[in-house]
């Protein structure tokens, strides 16, 4: 059967996908390496797809996928992780499995508590399974194939990505159940925040955060704050997350808390922590 799930990486020399592909599992997606190097045998293996280009993360991307649409036109899900994060086919295999399970149309993994990140409510929750949410970053977005087409045309409206994530919300149908953070999976980003393709923006006198600023204008977006929804706890139990409740808030704050030892973002996670007693259903996302 084909398989019906696609990973997509933007793969410099020190990628980690190849650690991706071992290990005794049976993998339920297809890999595409969209390599920004320069050697070229790299990454040359069988079962793996390698097209070349230059640039950072998101213009090529879109580039690949509008010049091949089977890539698009062929799957139920396209999953575009950054090359520095550390996982394995079983964690890749289960993430598909609850996308599909639970018909998300836009999605992510958690990251582990010792990863670096930007916005610390992606930061797995121990005692969470599935966190619905309006926010998935651009570390790591999964899209529905459905979600993708409609998320393709804003991939080059900045080269550093900055921004974008905060548009693709506004492009489900559901938006209350189709986005989401999923805690049963957690992924570890190995590298500090950054990394060459910021670099190579950075030379080039390309400011992110300039970036950031006209695109939201542009796009009117004002400031954004990560919401929960609904949370599916491992317990089995679910909440809908519609007003302040504390039970729920302490729920939440004991499943982060190992983060709050060992998180890099610890500070900023125990800040929004606190806050989620007063409002519960709205975390601030810096």
């Amino acid at each position: 059967m084909p398989r019906r799930n696609l990973v997509i990486v933007r793969a410099g020399d020190n990628s980690l996908h190849p650690g991706w592909m071992q290990g005794p599992e049976v993998r339920n997606w297809d890999l595409v390496v969209s390599y920004f190097g320069n050697d070229p045998d790299r990454y040359r293996e069988d079962g793996i797809v390698r097209i070349d280009g230059k640039g950072p993360k998101w213009p090529p991307l879109q580039a690949l996928l509008a010049s091949h649409p089977q890539y698009v036109d062929d799957y139920d899900y396209v999953w575009l992780p950054d090359d520095d994060l550390a996982m394995t086919t079983k964690d890749m295999n289960r993430f598909f499995d609850l996308c599909h399970e639970y018909q998300l149309e836009l999605a992510q993994p958690s990251l582990t508590p010792n990863s670096p990140v930007t916005h610390p409510m992606v930061i797995n929750n121990t005692r969470s399974r599935i966190r619905f949410t309006n926010f998935v970053e651009v570390m790591a977005p999964c899209f529905s194939t459905a979600c993708l087409r409609k998320a393709l045309p804003t991939f080059d409206r900045t080269q550093s990505g900055w921004g974008i994530d905060w548009l693709w919300p506004k492009l489900v149908n559901k938006p209350r159940t189709g986005i989401a953070i999923v805690d049963e999976v957690a992924i570890h980003h190995t590298r500090p925040l950054g990394g060459p393709n910021y670099d190579a923006m950075k030379a080039a006198g390309v400011s992110p955060q300039d970036e950031l600023a006209a695109f939201w204008k542009a796009a009117g977006i004002t400031m954004q704050r990560i919401e929960i929804h609904r949370v599916l706890w491992k317990s089995g139990r679910v909440d809908e997350v519609t007003g302040p409740s504390l039970a729920y808030s302490a729920r939440l704050s004991m499943g982060f808390l190992t983060a709050l030892f060992v998180s890099p973002a610890r500070w900023r996670l125990m800040l929004h922590t606190g806050r989620l007693v007063k409002r519960p259903f709205m975390i601030s996302a810096t």
